[in-house]
């Protein structure tokens, strides 16, 4: 449980939310934190945003209702900075309460800088009470030439409760020619059904020690997806479904499972970030109106 008091989301003083410390050693600023916090119940027969806190550059930019009056809340997290930079550290946390329904994005790409002299990391945390319902597909991950950063994605999920999650990751700033050009990069997603671990997702390259082109993790691809989706019965009846959703081998290379706890998971290799989204869109969408009895899920930026 977030235990954190109802904070006021704006302050007079330019450095809230931002945690300088000093390097004794090197004499340099290494450490600037961020957090994002939001909390979210059913009241009325609709899903509400009860709390929420924000320190900058991290910031909540809009919610609202899709269309079709509906229980759904549809949020967009944005940041207000170039990106992740040298020594930053982001956390969000979110508290989705029993029955709740929450779409959620980002607003642009998680931009992690160049980090000369401290590495940076951004941390999710969600914890989904029973029967509530998650959304998660937020833009691409984009480790920029020269940075050294990690990402953690951790969902706990209570009983009857429904994820949907996609993790899309690009080699670099590609078109610029960027590709593969960052020091070292690591992910780990980690998804619970209550004490039982169900994914866990681990992800690690140093380009100048792990040569990215014979390796099998990316077949010459330069964009990875992984989708992630965990309801109530879904399992192997579905995977069929999901199978004649991948797209053919050529640009995109993508392959499904069931999971061992229940769930399907697919892995999709790509050379652009928006093919990827709208696979993995597409994906999801063909399992949601039978899953949640709602039509076609649709992000407007």
């Amino acid at each position: 449980m977030n235990t954190a008091q109802p904070t006021a989301i704006n302050s007079s003083s330019p450095l809230h939310g931002v945690e300088l410390g000093l390097n004794r050693s090197a004499g340099e600023a290494v450490i600037r934190r961020s957090e994002l916090r939001a909390t979210f119940a059913l009241q009325g027969g609709r899903t509400v945003m009860t709390d929420r806190y924000y320190s900058a550059p991290l910031r909540f930019s809009r919610s609202f209702r899709p269309p079709g009056g509906g229980d759904e809340l549809c949020v967009y997290t944005s940041d207000v900075s170039p990106g992740v930079l040298n020594g930053d550290h982001y956390r969000s946390d979110w508290q989705l309460g029993q029955n709740t329904h929450l779409m959620l994005s980002s607003t642009s790409a998680t931009r992690l800088h160049p980090t000369p002299s401290a590495p940076s990391s951004v941390n999710h945390h969600f914890q989904l009470e029973q029967g509530a319902v998650l959304e998660y597909f937020p833009e691409c991950v984009i480790p920029f030439k020269g940075s050294s950063s990690s990402l953690t994605t951790t969902f706990e999920l209570g009983e009857q409760a429904v994820l949907a999650y996609a993790d899309i990751w690009s080699a670099g700033r590609i078109h610029r020619g960027e590709a593969f050009q960052f020091k070292r990069y690591r992910s780990l997603t980690e998804i619970w059904q209550g004490k039982q671990l169900a994914v866990w997702d681990r992800f690690g390259l140093k380009p100048e020690c792990d040569d990215p082109k014979p390796s099998a993790a990316l077949m010459g691809y330069t964009h990875t997806a992984a989708l992630w989706m965990i309801a109530p019965g879904l399992g192997a009846a579905q995977l069929e479904s999901v199978q004649s959703t991948l797209p053919p081998d050529g640009r995109m290379l993508a392959g499904a499972s069931v999971l061992a706890t229940g769930g399907i998971g697919v892995r999709l290799l790509g050379m652009a970030a928006w093919e990827l989204q709208e696979q993995c869109l597409r994906i999801w969408n063909s399992l949601r109106p039978t899953l949640l009895d709602k039509p076609s899920l649709t992000f407007r930026k």
